[in-house]
């Protein structure tokens, strides 16, 4: 067994990029005719059966790089040593030349790829998607990972089960930063949602009845809502 980085055990990028891949967990799955409409021939399956078959790549997402992309044993170095992910996963290419596909193992290393800060490898910047079967690799999701402050936000609420309630006419609530969930910054919470880019941003929201002297009106601060274009479905410009 090769020794490990620095003698910590920990393995090298060259023991990684020389592991063996692990076949993806068979499905069963009930055998069926094709079917013919109008002289084309197609199959059916039901919405139970492709989430099935999409759970070994649950922890996926895309990599759109905006120029020339890396190359593949790059990306898998720069995510290596700049990541900081639990395990390693498996990086591949897909059928766009600029698009590279990261599959990952876990819900941890998920969540720190889909809301890194910095986009970039390399001096070369890419957008993070959320993979799923419906993924169309020539539109763009309007789904998209941002970062928000919520100024002013007592540090009582910095508990995460209540920023995903909070979050919930928002977006998805991803991740809090570490100021926040350590409560070592009190001014107000700073945190990653995903975001519908195609629909209009909710700019507040109220803890407590609205226009009551004891409640709060909260304002959402958005530091990285890009604009989308749903004519074209890409990042970047509205229609």
């Amino acid at each position: 067994m090769a020794a490990g980085e620095g003698g910590t055990g920990r393995p090298s990028f060259a023991d990684l990029v020389s592991a063996v891949p692990q076949p993806i967990p068979e499905m069963v799955l009930a055998p069926r005719i094709p079917k013919v409409l109008d002289g084309e021939v197609y199959f059916q399956f039901t919405k139970e059966e492709i989430a099935r078959s999409a759970e070994p790549f649950r922890y996926s997402v895309v990599l759109k790089f905006l120029k020339n992309r890396p190359s593949l044993d790059t990306v898998r170095a720069f995510i290596h040593n700049r990541w900081g992910l639990t395990a390693t996963p498996v990086v591949s290419a897909m059928r766009r030349p600029r698009n590279v596909f990261v599959r990952m193992s876990n819900d941890v290393d998920f969540t720190k790829a889909l809301s890194r800060e910095v986009c970039e490898i390399n001096g070369i910047f890419y957008r993070v998607f959320r993979w799923s079967p419906e993924f169309n690799e020539d539109a763009e999701p309007s789904r998209v990972p941002v970062w928000i402050s919520l100024p002013g936000l007592p540090p009582n609420f910095y508990q995460e089960s209540f920023l995903k309630m909070l979050m919930a006419p928002i977006g998805t609530f991803i991740r809090r930063d570490n100021p926040t969930r350590c409560a070592t910054r009190t001014d107000g919470a700073r945190l990653c949602v995903e975001v519908d880019a195609a629909k209009p941003p909710l700019s507040h929201f109220w803890i407590g009845v609205p226009g009551i002297s004891s409640s709060q009106k909260q304002e959402i601060l958005y530091e990285t809502l890009p604009a989308f274009c749903s004519s074209c479905k890409m990042q970047g410009h509205d229609v």
